[in-house]
């Protein structure tokens, strides 16, 4: 009887343990599960959003007889004016301060938004899909990045600096942005806001104090998206800088025809 319950105990024990080793990973799987359905819930509500701005025929006169050229209105017009004017405002004038840097710059459902997901981030050479939520409390680093309070917001622009930040690890479990270091110049990163998809270029790679703001300062006619997390040991912070990819204007070759001479 006593060999039966050292046996037991035993078996306990291994059991307990084991529980302990793969606890972590177990966590780590469902918050990979919970930023892809809130990817995925951010992009439905995103495209039925400009689903139902429907597009409006311009105005044409009856003599016209080439095809109505469609205007698509831009969904959630209040939130697009707010957001313009925080970032205005904010390139006037920048302050980051501990208290600032937790808080959203808006409140969402002001405006007509009814997620928390502001926009989604992607990094295909850190292997990094991610929802981004407005204000770095602890709640949203938790579940996904978060936007610093204090930089631009996701929108773009010039005179714009976005900073976005996620944990490496946190009580065990391995969150995204353990694989910012793989990140190398020239790499894409891509930001999706709830009107448009925009491209970044990554132009330098470092590591700068916890505590320093300099490079993440706004500067006249760029636009800056800045994606960082803490080093190990947490000590200093690793700044992957990017550069807004400007678009290719495509011109249109016209051909002359050759003129047959008398």
């Amino acid at each position: 009887m006593k060999r039966k319950l050292i046996l037991l105990l035993a078996c306990l024990l291994f059991l307990g343990g084991l529980v302990v080793m793969l606890l972590p990973t177990f966590r780590s799987e469902m918050l990979r599960q919970s930023e892809h359905e809130a990817i995925q819930l951010f992009e439905q509500y995103r495209n039925e959003a400009r689903a139902l701005a429907s597009p409006q025929p311009a105005q044409t006169s009856q003599a016209e007889t080439e095809p109505q050229v469609l205007e698509t209105e831009r969904p959630f017009p209040g939130l697009w004016e707010a957001c313009q004017a925080y970032n205005e405002a904010l390139h006037k004038e920048q302050k980051y301060t501990a208290y600032g840097m937790e808080q959203p710059a808006l409140a969402l459902s002001d405006y007509g938004w009814e997620l928390e997901t502001f926009a989604t981030l992607s990094i295909p050479a850190a292997e990094i899909e991610a929802p981004v939520y407005l204000g770095t409390n602890r709640a949203n680093l938790q579940r996904g990045a978060a936007v610093l309070g204090g930089s631009s917001l996701p929108i773009g622009g010039e005179g714009t600096h976005c900073v976005i930040c996620g944990h490496r690890t946190w009580h065990g479990i391995i969150h995204p942005f353990i694989g910012l270091e793989q990140v190398q110049p020239g790499d894409e990163v891509k930001l999706t806001n709830p009107w448009e998809e925009l491209t970044y270029q990554v132009i330098s790679v470092e590591t700068a104090p916890a505590d320093s703001t300099d490079l993440l300062l706004i500067q006249p006619n760029r636009d800056l998206l800045t994606v960082f997390t803490c080093t190990y040991p947490n000590d200093r912070r690793v700044l992957v800088t990017c550069e807004r990819v400007k678009e290719k204007k495509i011109w249109n070759t016209i051909l002359l025809p050759w003129v047959a001479m008398p």
